[in-house]
């Protein structure tokens, strides 16, 4: 074989080399989706270890639809267990506790608008969750609304979803927020402050309340401060947990900005997008 020969044969091989590399690649993820959803747990974790070192970019769609599904099943157990918890049922140990941490993380990364209603599910699994919902902006407040408003959402995840909307509000998102979406944000604050709520969703609602900055609210937390009655008759009996509520009021009455604050991610030590809060 000439020299000539030699070349043609190297070129057919590189490309065939080349044009078998998407099919492989489109392979591999197909297999990596199905596993995501299967049962075996073993594989299940490789898979999803696999697909969080992917590039956003390079997650297909057969993937991404997977690796969204996994974190709404996620969810829905996770909705379960506290409502049996709620009823005082007995509740099992989980097989897999900490997936919906990890499917979680990886779906927050894709930025995928189709991820929302999920990634909302998974509130209180993580600051990422949070950082991923306000990246989305007013894109988001929708689905957020529909779980503040509803009575059967989980405390936890009406917590942080108050948490994304005072980001929201302090200007984190990618865009000022539009009036009807801030008067909608406002009428949901003010019925958790007037209405019975577990004691953290309260306190997201004061912080809220206060980055609105709306008089009537305002005035809401100021008979919060000043008058123990106003927590009790909210549902909150324990003394020191009245003591805590009424204090933490009166913080952000005087201009204690509230926690967690949004700083950039690099000061954090993670990965995320950057987004320091500036003053309007």
């Amino acid at each position: 074989m000439d020299s000539r020969q030699v070349v043609l044969l190297l070129i057919a091989l590189t490309g065939a080399a080349v044009g078998s590399a998407p099919v492989q690649a489109q392979v591999d993820q197909s297999v990596l989706a199905q596993r995501i959803l299967g049962s075996d747990i073993d594989e299940r974790t490789e898979a999803l270890e696999q697909a969080g070192r992917l590039r956003p970019q390079d997650t297909g769609p057969e993937l991404r639809t997977a690796l969204i599904r996994a974190l709404e099943r996620a969810g829905q157990v996770r909705a379960q267990r506290y409502h049996a918890s709620l009823r005082g049922e007995a509740l099992q140990p989980l097989e897999d506790g900490e997936f919906i941490l990890r499917v979680s993380r990886v779906v927050a990364e894709l930025r995928d608008p189709r991820a929302i209603p999920a990634l909302i599910g998974a509130l209180g699994t993580g600051f990422g969750v949070t950082r991923a919902l306000v990246a989305f902006g007013e894109e988001a407040t929708p689905a957020l609304l529909a779980a503040v408003n509803s009575p059967e959402t989980s405390h936890y995840v009406v917590a942080d979803a108050l948490v994304v909307f005072r980001f929201l509000v302090e200007g984190a998102g990618p865009h000022r927020l539009s009036a009807a979406t801030v008067h909608e944000i406002q009428r949901a604050t003010k019925q958790l402050l007037t209405g019975r709520s577990y004691f953290t969703t309260l306190w997201k609602a004061i912080d809220l309340a206060l980055a609105l900055r709306d008089a009537e609210l305002r005035r809401i937390v100021q008979s919060i401060a000043s008058d123990r009655r106003q927590v009790v008759e909210r549902g909150i009996e324990d003394p020191e947990i009245v003591e805590l509520t009424q204090r933490q009021a009166a913080e952000r009455l005087a201009g204690v900005p509230p926690k967690p604050a949004w700083h950039s991610p690099r000061a954090r030590g993670d990965d995320g997008p950057a987004m320091i809060i500036k003053p309007r």
